[in-house]
């Protein structure tokens, strides 16, 4: 069991938040979803001015808009940008402890399933985009979905030669050799995956996680002590198509392999990011007016959101994996 210091816990719990409160309750305290406490605090979640604002924002047809700076506006399909189209605002919901019991929820998330292509995708084969997805309607309950089973098992074909993901606007626009898979696209896949137990013995499964432990998990395979990008060694939240460390550490402790030794370089990027109180730092998070939706803290300071993925990362980090 991960040991937080006892002022950390105290902080996570506060009613002030309490989406952070609530999920503590759940993921961290491990408290049953039948207790009076976690079912008092999954009721306060619902009425957290954050999310009564992404639900007062909400087009009365069940999806959230963006207007761009050329006039377009966004949404109503599956098309994203800024932050803050629909597969976005769904995913933050899910991080804020909101599933599709909720009534608004429930009918923006049946709606988005329904713009979903024959074969399960969503949009050009982004890995970045359907990897989120399966994610998000895991979270909100929709695990059992025909629509849903049809994107995972669009992911048990995708892998790619070099064990990563890509996308059909890039995928063989170079004739002469292959186009590398797309590490940020990879890593929504893995994330996707780290919340289906019963895939993680597959082979294609074990493929992606090779992916990312043949790198070391954060560079450059043929420059192994440069970060892939800039991004993998930060603390990012919310999560969207950018690469940070806690997607990385969570998903490949939570599928058994944060013991592995090429991961440890990742683990002490995390530690670097701990203060002296045990809290954790938030290096990048978009700004309010790109992200209208859910704006987590300030960046370069102590954040409740880092904290609390931080700590499920290192309660996950002694995991065996069974394969």
């Amino acid at each position: 069991m991960v040991k937080i210091p006892k002022p950390v816990m105290e902080w996570l719990l506060e009613e002030s938040n309490p989406s952070i409160r609530y999920r503590t309750m759940l993921e961290l305290q491990n408290l049953p979803n039948t207790s009076n406490k976690i079912k008092e605090a999954k009721e306060a979640v619902i009425e957290y001015p954050v999310v009564q604002n992404i639900l007062k924002k909400m087009q009365p047809e069940g999806y959230w808009e963006v207007k761009k700076r050329d006039g377009r506006v966004l949404g109503a399909g599956v098309e994203y940008a800024d932050w803050s189209t629909t597969h976005y605002v769904l995913s933050y919901l899910v991080e804020l402890g909101v599933t599709k019991d909720n009534p608004e929820v429930n009918k923006a998330a049946n709606r988005y399933l329904s713009l979903q292509q024959p074969d399960g995708d969503f949009w050009d084969h982004l890995s970045c985009l359907y990897g989120i997805n399966i994610r998000t309607f895991i979270k909100l309950g929709f695990q059992e979905d025909p629509r849903l089973l049809k994107t995972i098992n669009l992911l048990k074909t995708m892998v790619r030669e070099d064990q990563g993901y890509l996308c059909d606007m890039h995928e063989g626009k170079r004739k002469t050799r292959l186009v590398k898979s797309c590490y940020r696209g990879s890593l929504k896949i893995l994330f996707a995956l780290s919340e289906l137990p019963l895939l993680w013995t597959e082979s294609y499964a074990k493929r992606l996680v090779n992916y990312f432990l043949d790198r070391n998990v954060l560079y450059k395979t043929k420059k192994p002590k440069e970060l892939v990008t800039r991004e993998t060694g930060k603390t990012i939240f919310p999560f969207s198509y950018r690469a940070g460390l806690l997607e990385t550490l969570y998903a490949l402790a939570k599928m058994g392999y944060g013991g592995d030794p090429r991961i440890q370089n990742a683990w002490n990027l995390l530690q670097n990011h701990r203060n002296s109180t045990g809290r954790y730092i938030l290096d990048w998070t978009p700004g309010k007016t790109t992200n209208r939706y859910f704006y987590p803290g300030k960046k370069h300071a102590e954040n409740k959101w880092v904290t609390l993925y931080a700590y499920l990362c290192l309660k996950h980090k002694t995991k065996q994996t069974t394969a």
